[in-house]
């Protein structure tokens, strides 16, 4: 199965067409002797890169990815290693780019020899609302534990929504948002949430995400294939209330100058994203 799961990720990613050797050596990784690379390696990074750890010596054991002493915004907890990989990858998230630029990566986990690590072309689609992106495979309750600092910096009163994108292209599936297990932690599930081929929507009409992460360090995405196949969760992205980031449409501000958040002029944004139209934030696409 986990040959399946890396074969996947292999498909559904995209071909790098340019890369940046951060660090490159041996360093037998443990708790006690963790792997620091400094922030200004990641200088010219830029939202929707990813970042690649190569390794060797798997020896089925665990990575993390911290930076200023926690963990590494965008990324996910219990990330298991198998004997027969040989790399991790993860998308850089707007709040995952500031951390590496202020703060620089530390390599943790343990039973592997890290060998490189660089970042290239990744990811589109990537953009101010995303809390994290990637592919992680669901198959029989599976949980996907993206980390709670994953939503730095969110006023979640000018949110409405968080969406869970997937491959799936069907509805069948069982969904449970979470924060704890046992009682008070769940969130939602597939009978609660609005169910879409492309995602799942957790509306927070009557829910505090403030309160409700607290006094957790994740937010957990537990799954179940049922009856269909297997498939990858995608991205988890905010759905921002029409009051706090006006929505509009291309065609209408078409003639004006757009740019995106990097500060690049866009001809015709036809990216779901977030752009910049006279000074001010807008989304395209919604």
């Amino acid at each position: 199965m986990k040959k399946v799961f890396l074969f996947m990720c292999l498909m559904a990613t995209t071909v790098i067409a340019s890369a940046t050797d951060v660090w490159e050596g041996e360093h037998s990784v443990s708790w006690d002797n963790t792997l620091k690379i400094d922030a200004d390696k990641f200088a010219d990074m830029k939202v929707g890169d990813k970042v690649v750890v190569d390794f060797k010596d798997a020896a089925g054991e665990v990575i993390e990815l911290h930076s200023n002493g926690g963990m590494l915004p965008g990324t996910r907890f219990a990330h298991l290693i198998y004997s027969d990989q040989s790399n991790v990858e993860v998308f850089a998230t707007p709040a995952m780019l500031a951390s590496l630029k202020e703060y620089g990566l530390e390599v943790c986990g343990m039973g592997f020899t890290a060998t490189k690590v660089w970042y290239g072309d990744g990811k589109e689609g990537i953009d101010d609302l995303t809390a994290w992106s990637g592919f992680f495979w669901m198959d029989e309750w599976s949980t996907l534990e993206i980390t709670k600092n994953s939503f730095v910096g969110i006023d979640w009163d000018n949110i409405s929504a968080i969406r869970f994108y997937s491959e799936a292209g069907r509805t069948d599936y069982v969904i449970n948002i979470l924060t704890k297990w046992g009682d008070g932690g769940k969130l939602g599930d597939q009978t609660t949430m609005t169910m879409t081929n492309e995602y799942a929507e957790l509306s927070l009409e009557d829910i505090n995400m403030e309160e409700a992460l607290a006094d957790v360090d994740r937010l957990m995405i537990q799954c179940n294939k049922e009856g269909g196949a297997p498939f990858n969760f995608t991205q988890v992205e905010l759905v921002a209330k029409p009051t706090a980031i006006q929505s509009v449409s291309a065609k209408a501000e078409k003639a004006e100058t757009i740019y995106d958040i990097q500060g690049r002029p866009v001809t015709n944004p036809v990216q779901k994203g977030i752009y910049i139209v006279k000074g001010k934030k807008v989304v395209f696409g919604k």
